[in-house]
């Protein structure tokens, strides 16, 4: 392929909106790379390790809307995105995923650096691309201008995700043109489109909805939408029906249910049928909660109703109980519905909110008499970190302590809660810190912190980005969850537990450093933490706490809140 195609694909990119590539280091992907740069249309990030740079450009992608270039060079490098691929295909975080190959005769024939790569992402990936390495006369120019079109179109449409490019580039690599003549690029728009629902199918869901007098409305992961609130908002004027959400719903409701964990906890086989929905209606993303999956399939309501646009997800049953699909935007019906229902006498809301008011007043006696702890730690930091901050939660744990604090609900909330995996939280932490609309704040335990530690080898991390590392010393989750306390494999081989500290880490990349190991301490230390830096640099604070206590407090909280 030339360079004049490579600028070509640089030019189609960008006429299609995509502002933002993250490139790796590499030979084979070297003339991509010299051709992007020239462009003068992308702003280009270099990061060296490729798992960190794709978490990267997720947490780019989420903050954008739109897509963001990844390039890397051929081999093993590819095989690094995958993560991150995956996450964003579960998550529905548009990427333009591209991978610089040797051509295809050179595949599984002894040269270096070769694997593999077509639909090397083949099951996690919205559509895959090999561009043609011979671009020598007008109907493979359009066919190559013509795949590159679609690639970015499929990146949104009909439903977010990521593409993939494979670029086979022979050698002599270095050979460039680096003036090269840009001929007319061929642009195919797509016409955005809503997806609306026939009146008399409207109809008959508004003639459901009014008669029914216990209607529960689940939303899951979502980016902050002011509208979508709005007419949530209006949806729940009504006594008969209850709204829970989580920190990741990004959805501020009067009323909601917003600590569901802790709010359903203890609710017995004999009381469910008084909160048992008629109608559940979903939308939105994963949801965090495995209390509220395991209590729905348990209730079995007579309907649920399921909002998703996206073709794949048309019959996602998570809770045994779909009996509708509406392929539309969760704004869009919403917005019909809302318009259109009337509310209902009922006590269902009240009855979900006296239980959950209960709970809250519980909540509170625990924690006023709660050791130092994780649990006491996330009290403190939810009350503390400041309005303005966009907060990135890390799995598995901060995710999960973040559901039982109505003052997390205040932020705007991102976690990779697609696989749920621990890697790449703080990547993608600064990859949307780097976008620079509002300071980031990530909280990550310290097994996820270490198995993202690359995260820090960056030239590009922002100093409005905060991260908070909770070292209780191994994967404290193992501890918590019914069963692996019970095994003497738990320490060694289950929990993996640590010595370890992050203090070298933060010193060896420029990043500032605070530790602490009491509450004391970490009141003291959270203003000069979210203050201004003398060096300007990005801010790491390591709070260390104790593991056995931290998984009895949290056994024990429960325990009290469900008595």
């Amino acid at each position: 392929m030339s360079q004049e195609h490579l600028s070509l694909l640089a030019a189609i990119i960008a006429e299609k909106g995509i502002t933002h590539a993250v490139v790796s280091p590499g030979s084979r992907n070297a003339p991509a790379i010299i051709a992007f740069s020239r462009s003068g249309r992308l702003n280009l990030t270099s990061i060296s390790d490729e798992r960190s740079a794709g978490f990267y450009a997720l947490g780019m992608a989420q903050q954008l809307g739109r897509a963001v270039a990844l390039l890397c060079t051929s081999g093993s490098a590819a095989l690094n995105y995958a993560p991150a691929v995956a996450e964003a295909y579960y998550q529905k975080v548009p990427l333009l995923v591209i991978t610089a190959d040797r051509p295809v005769e050179w595949i599984d024939q002894g040269d270096g650096q070769t694997i593999r790569q077509q639909q090397l992402y083949a099951n996690y990936i919205r559509k895959s691309f090999q561009l043609p390495h011979n671009i020598d006369n007008k109907s493979n120019e359009w066919h190559f201008s013509r795949m590159v079109n679609e690639a970015v179109d499929r990146t949104l449409f009909p439903a977010p995700g990521p593409v993939h490019l494979n670029l086979p580039l022979a050698e002599p690599l270095y050979d460039l043109n680096l003036n090269p003549e840009i001929r007319d690029i061929r642009l195919n728009a797509l016409v955005p489109v809503e997806h609306h629902i026939p009146e008399s199918v409207m109809h008959e869901l508004v003639t459901q909805w009014n008669k029914t007098g216990a209607k529960l409305i689940l939303a899951g992961q979502l980016p902050p939408d002011n509208m979508l609130e709005q007419w949530i908002c209006k949806l729940a004027d009504d006594p008969s029906v209850a709204v829970f959400t989580e920190t990741t719903s990004n959805l501020h409701v009067p009323g909601s249910i917003r600590c569901i964990d802790r709010s359903i906890e203890g609710i017995t086989y004999e009381q469910m049928t008084g909160y048992t929905p008629d109608i559940l209606l979903t939308f939105g993303g994963a949801v965090v909660s495995k209390k509220i999956k395991a209590l729905l399939r348990k209730m079995q309501p007579a309907q649920h109703w399921h909002i998703n646009p996206d073709p794949d997800d048309f019959h996602l049953d998570t809770f045994q109980s779909l009996t509708l699909t509406i392929p539309s935007e969760a704004g869009i019906f919403i917005r019909q519905l809302a318009a259109a229902v009337t509310p209902v006498q009922s006590d269902y809301r009240a009855h979900w909110q006296l239980l959950s008011q209960r709970h809250l007043e519980k909540h509170n006696n625990y924690l006023a008499n709660a050791s130092f702890s994780d649990l006491t730690v996330f009290e403190t930091l939810f009350r503390l970190i400041p309005d303005d901050t966009h907060l990135h939660l890390g799995n598995s744990t901060p995710i999960r302590y973040a559901q039982l604090f109505e003052e997390a609900s205040r932020y705007a909330t991102w976690s990779n809660r697609g696989t749920s995996g621990i890697d790449g939280c703080i990547s993608t932490a600064a990859g949307a810190a780097a976008i620079g609309r509002h300071p980031v704040t990530v909280i990550t335990g310290d097994i996820g912190f270490f198995y993202d530690s690359n995260a820090l080898c960056n030239n590009h991390l922002p100093p409005s980005l905060r991260i908070i590392m909770i070292n209780n010393g191994g994967g404290n989750i193992f501890r918590v969850i019914p069963g692996p306390d019970r095994f003497e494999e738990l320490e060694p081989y289950i929990e993996t537990s640590h010595q370890f500290n992050a203090e070298g880490i933060a010193k060896n990349f420029g990043v500032k450093y605070y530790s602490v190991n009491d509450k004391a301490s970490l009141l003291k230390i959270l203003p000069a933490f979210y203050g201004a830096q003398p060096d300007n640099q990005p801010v790491l604070l390591e709070v260390f706490t104790p593991a056995v206590t931290s998984a009895e407090t949290l056994r024990n909280y429960f325990k009290f809140i469900g008595s």
